[in-house]
């Protein structure tokens, strides 16, 4: 059987990548796959550009880790994924119950990335699918993300990097007011997205932590704007949803 050589170079540094938990160098990959360099680099750019790869700075060199986009190669992979089985369990009860859509996602470049979606039959039609991307300013599940998140270089970058445009009269188009925003959902542990994005639509999100209490996801339900609907009494359910999954996940309550 012919194997083209490039191809074949492709998988085995996304499976060298893989297997390292700081990532690696363009040169620590060449030497240990007795690859050239000039074919690493010329990979590796194309895997960024794909966003299979990331890059970043680390001790002064330039270090290659694996993107989220590495998982979502393919639907059936996400969902061998661990974290997306047990979320499953949860929003699709929530979105029923609710007769609206529940997401989750993660914080992936700066922005929020979807891993998973569940629509009920009644909900209204979102424009988010899977492996798609949204702003972190706008959206509930963004400013969860950043509210939780402790890596403050992770922080920074993500908000350097968004462009505060109003995607309507209710969205908030500045750092400063961003950043309070995000103080008020840390007290009280969920965010709103009060059709922020779109003007149909509110939307409650809450943290996913793991076993060391670090933020890995979050969740949310969107749901058609109306005067009537009590955010507070929804909040309790997508609170008490992302609470039991972080359970699974080994997360474990502090009591107070």
């Amino acid at each position: 059987m012919k194997v083209n050589r490039t191809a074949l170079r492709t998988i085995e540094i996304l499976e060298y990548i893989a297997k390292s938990q700081d990532g690696v160098s363009l040169l620590e990959i060449a030497q240990a796959l007795d690859i050239p360099k000039s074919s690493v680099f010329d990979i590796l750019k194309t895997l960024l550009y794909k966003n299979m790869i990331v890059e970043n700075q680390v001790g002064g060199k330039i270090k290659y880790s694996m993107g989220i986009h590495s998982f979502i190669v393919g639907s059936h992979s996400l969902e061998r994924f661990d974290l997306v089985n047990i979320a499953k369990k949860y929003l699709i009860p929530l979105s029923k119950e609710f007769h609206a859509t529940t997401f989750l996602a993660v914080l992936d470049e700066g922005m929020v990335t979807y891993l998973y979606k569940c629509e009920s039959p009644k909900s209204q039609i979102t424009t988010a699918n899977l492996g798609s991307r949204k702003s972190i300013h706008c959206t509930a599940l963004g400013k969860v993300l950043m509210a939780f998140q402790k890596n403050e270089q992770i922080v920074n970058q993500a908000l350097q990097t968004t462009q505060f445009i109003a995607h309507t009269q209710y969205t908030i188009t500045s750092i400063p007011k961003y950043l309070q925003e995000l103080e008020k959902v840390k007290q009280q542990g969920y965010a709103v997205d009060n059709r922020e994005d779109t003007l149909f639509q509110i939307c409650v999100a809450a943290p996913i932590f793991n076993h060391n209490k670090k933020i890995i996801a979050a969740i949310s339900l969107v749901n058609s704007y109306s005067k009537q609907l009590d955010i507070e009494e929804l909040s309790k359910f997508v609170k008490n949803s992302a609470l039991q999954i972080s359970k699974e996940l080994g997360y474990v309550e502090e009591k107070i």
